[in-house]
């Protein structure tokens, strides 16, 4: 049965050879090594950034519909509060957040809040 399993491989992958395009001899070397060596588990998703940096908010909670937002009167920008829950208590108050920013979809992601001033 084992024996029968590497020949099933072995024709699949000739079968693949002759219908992939023409690739330099070494390039098909190593995609076969690559495919031949790779473990069984899937793939991770490498991700640029992985570790956002924390960063140190000042401004304004306000209520902004169904979110809480920090409001910038110094920049003139507002950021989503990703903790509606810790937000709801510093409406109106000047406060600093620290946490991380997803520049995206302008969402901080709050460590802490604390009201200053």
């Amino acid at each position: 049965m084992r024996l029968r399993l590497m020949v099933l491989r072995q024709a699949a992958l000739s079968a693949l050879v002759s219908f992939a395009p023409v690739l330099p001899c070494a390039a098909l070397q190593s995609a076969a090594t690559s495919a031949a060596t790779a473990p069984s588990a899937p793939p991770t998703i490498l991700r640029l950034n992985a570790q956002a940096e924390v960063e140190t908010f000042f401004g304004t909670v306000l209520k902004s519909g169904p979110n809480f937002v920090l409001s910038d009167s110094a920049t003139k920008s507002k950021y989503t509060l990703d903790d509606s829950r810790e937000a709801s208590h510093y409406v109106e108050m000047a406060v600093k957040v620290v946490g991380t920013l997803d520049e995206t979809r302008n969402v901080i992601h709050v460590e802490s809040i604390q009201r200053i001033g």
